[in-house]
């Protein structure tokens, strides 16, 4: 009887267990998700421009306060635009672990210049106002004291896409003591040849010679002393405004790199371009 009871166990271990030929499966746990950093909202209540202004402020997971990077959207843009919703810049940053705060600024259609209406031309759509005085005195103050933190030029980073390249640009070759790496993507730059794109806001932001001298990224860069500064300029082949950051990078000489890559003037290029930015911007 105890015989006859073993063999029908074995039998029911075996079919139960798949015997014969039967594969084995097995379950393989998933890799836990990367540490997640987070997006919030900071409002600047700005004197300059007499309103208050949002800057979307992502901070990475592990409590890094530094470095920082400013990040300056483009025309018809906004600062939030660099995360969930469009461009996920913060994705990208938590999958690489790169432990540098972003904080982008709305700025309008201002292209981080000061301008008024005195100015007497058509903004071909640019906003008037005083956008460097926001930026460099009511904004940058503003987020360096949210996150407690005193920085100094090594610590803080500058860079933009298309209109904010420009920004990015005109605002680190007017500071050049604020910033130790700056970045311009897609950058709107114009060199007054039959490749200049937008030529009404050209016209608005170089009314007079002498305000040219003051905003054009082209003639700053010849006058600048440029050690300790580094800038990363990348754009698509097919981009038309590829002629003139070329030449941009060309007046800047080896204190800059360029990027040529595969795409146009579209988030498409630029999110291609994610990692790549991150690890100039985080690099010391």
């Amino acid at each position: 009887m105890e015989r006859r009871c073993f063999l029908l166990a074995t039998a029911a271990c075996l079919a139960g267990c798949g015997g014969g030929n039967a594969s084995v499966q097995q379950t393989v746990a998933p890799l836990p998700a990367a540490p997640a950093g987070t997006v919030d909202t900071l409002a600047v209540a700005s004197r300059a421009l007499g309103r208050t202004m949002n800057v979307a402020l992502y901070l990475p997971p592990g409590g890094a306060r530094h470095p920082i990077l400013y990040l300056l959207h483009g025309f018809g843009g906004n600062g939030a635009a660099f995360f969930d919703a469009g461009l996920a810049i913060n994705r990208a940053a938590d999958r690489l672990g790169t432990p540098l705060v972003i904080a982008a600024p709305d700025y309008d259609n201002g292209f981080g210049v000061n301008t008024t209406p005195a100015q007497g031309t058509s903004s071909a759509g640019g906003t008037i106002g005083l956008y460097e005085d926001y930026l460099m005195t009511e904004m940058l103050p503003a987020v360096e004291s949210r996150l407690g933190v005193v920085a100094t030029r090594a610590d803080r980073r500058i860079g933009g896409v298309s209109m904010g390249g420009f920004a990015a640009l005109h605002l680190a070759l007017r500071h050049p003591d604020m910033f130790s790496r700056v970045g311009a993507h897609s950058a709107a730059l114009w060199d007054d040849s039959s490749a200049d794109q937008f030529t009404g806001q050209r016209d608005w932001l170089y009314p007079t010679p002498a305000l040219r001298a003051q905003r054009d990224p082209l003639l700053l860069a010849q006058h600048t002393d440029l050690r300790g500064l580094r800038f990363y300029l990348d754009v698509g082949d097919r981009d038309p405004l590829r002629k003139q950051d070329e030449a941009m990078q060309a007046v800047l000489g080896a204190a800059s790199e360029l990027h040529v890559g595969s795409g146009g003037h579209d988030a498409q290029f630029w999110r291609s371009r994610l990692e790549d930015w991150l690890s100039f911007y985080s690099a010391a």
